[in-house]
């Protein structure tokens, strides 16, 4: 396939247009901007909701014991990568050639799919089914997501879009957590049984889908810069990814994206099972400590964006690996303060939320920020579709080990696992920052 470069990180000297403190690559219009933005307020959010109403689900719909809930929870994170470990480079190549905003919709499309079938099923295969529905929507989403982070800024602006990006997703997430957790407990008020509560829960959810589907149907680019213009087979664009690991600084953003999509998968699927868990020890309903722990979570994703927007002013002046070590030594301490905590509802629980969400943003900007630098433009998807696979990894890794720790040692064992692997990502971005970034990637 011949020589692909990434000296001078992709940049690219023609002009385009410019937004604000964005500038965009030719071709991508204030429109496009724009709906890149909607998109990402939306996007982790609703993704995060299939285990954020997990515990409602399992205490009051479907009556799963205590003590097996982790495990259970734990084998459904892994069942929901199959699509992903499956579709990931599939789907960034497919992209490639049909459209970033084609992909991008399916996924919201199938994710409402799944929220309107996922209360009508039962504790059998019906329940990992709908896990497998809404794990399909989830990868597009993620995978595209990605891409058009990726896509859409000159390299001058690459940190500053990927810190409004992921500001506006944990606005979103603090949004739609805040509102769908409450959910429950409305429903419940107006007169619905536990069970019709959950279900109308889940719809109101599915009806949110229909938003960002329409946004970015209607607002993305047709042909973004990082697609292959040409028609080439499927697997030769596949092989951009895999060749691309042998950069070093690939490589790196490849282990970031395992350990940064397992954080956010963390968060997600254990938080409110640990607080229902917790609340019930304390006498409160699952309606309730669902409702209590939101406060909590909410505080994690506000400081979260707030940290985003502190990020934005500097991360394009700084080294993107020095940036990762510093990023995931950060998270690392406070993803295992968090999971040290004793008792979630005290009122320490909420400065170790603050930290918690310093920790989570800064592995996520840093791994989105320097895959973005590294992805060679031609084939872009490709080479993000395998790092959505990454990513797809250390969800399986951490849902396993977590789940199985949650509910053999403490529910809090997740964030203690989430830690370590933050520190070992740290360790191996100093290494890589000291030996020096490879300049040349051959593609053969």
């Amino acid at each position: 396939m011949g020589i692909v470069s990434i000296e001078g990180d992709g940049a690219s000297n023609n002009r385009g247009t410019k937004v604000g403190i964005w500038e965009l690559a030719p071709g991508i219009e204030r429109r496009n901007f724009h709906a890149l933005l909607g998109a990402a307020f939306f996007s982790i959010g609703l993704l995060t909701l299939v285990g954020n109403l997990r515990p409602y689900l399992f205490n009051s719909m479907l009556g799963i014991p205590d003590d097996i809930q982790g495990r259970v929870s734990g084998t459904m994170d892994v069942m929901s990568e199959i699509p992903a470990l499956l579709l990931s480079g599939l789907v960034g190549a497919a992209s490639d050639r049909l459209g970033r905003r084609v992909i991008y919709a399916m996924g919201f499309g199938i994710l409402g799919v799944g929220y309107l079938l996922f209360p009508l099923a039962q504790f059998n295969w019906t329940l990992y089914a709908m896990i497998l529905i809404t794990a399909c929507g989830a990868s597009l989403i993620a995978a595209m997501l990605s891409a058009v982070i990726a896509d859409y800024p000159q390299e001058s602006s690459r940190g500053k879009l990927v810190g409004i990006c992921f500001f506006l997703n944990g606005l979103g997430v603090a949004s739609l957590v805040g509102l769908a957790t409450q959910l429950p407990k409305f429903y419940l008020a107006q007169g619905f049984d536990v069970v019709e509560a959950g279900r109308a829960a889940y719809w109101t959810v599915a009806a949110l889908c229909m938003i960002p589907l329409v946004i970015v149907l209607r607002g993305l680019a047709r042909q973004s810069p990082g697609q292959l213009s040409e028609r080439e087979p499927l697997l030769a664009t596949l092989r951009v990814g895999l060749a691309a690991a042998r950069d070093a600084r690939v490589r790196l953003a490849y282990c970031s994206a395992a350990v940064s999509r397992a954080s956010l998968s963390i968060i997600s699927a254990f938080f409110f099972l640990w607080m229902v868990q917790a609340g019930k020890e304390q006498g409160l309903s699952p309606a309730e400590a669902l409702s209590r722990g939101s406060g909590i979570f909410v505080v994690i994703q506000i400081t979260a964006t707030l940290w985003a927007i502190t990020v934005i002013s500097f991360i394009d002046r700084v080294d993107r690996v020095l940036f990762m070590a510093v990023a995931s030594a950060l998270a690392c301490g406070s993803y295992v303060w968090f999971g040290l905590v004793d008792d979630p509802f005290q009122p320490a629980m909420y400065f170790a939320a603050v930290l918690l969400g310093v920790g989570e943003m800064s592995g996520i900007l840093a791994s989105q920020a320097l895959i973005g630098q590294v992805a060679p433009e031609r084939g872009r998807g490709a080479v993000i579709g395998v790092f959505t696979l990454c990513g797809s990894l250390g969800i399986f890794f951490a849902a396993l080990v977590g789940g199985t720790l949650f509910d053999l040692w403490r529910p809090s064992a997740p964030y203690v696992v989430m830690g370590c692997l933050s520190g070992v990502l740290c360790l191996l971005a100093f290494a890589t920052w000291v030996r020096g970034p490879s300049r040349r990637i051959a593609l053969n």
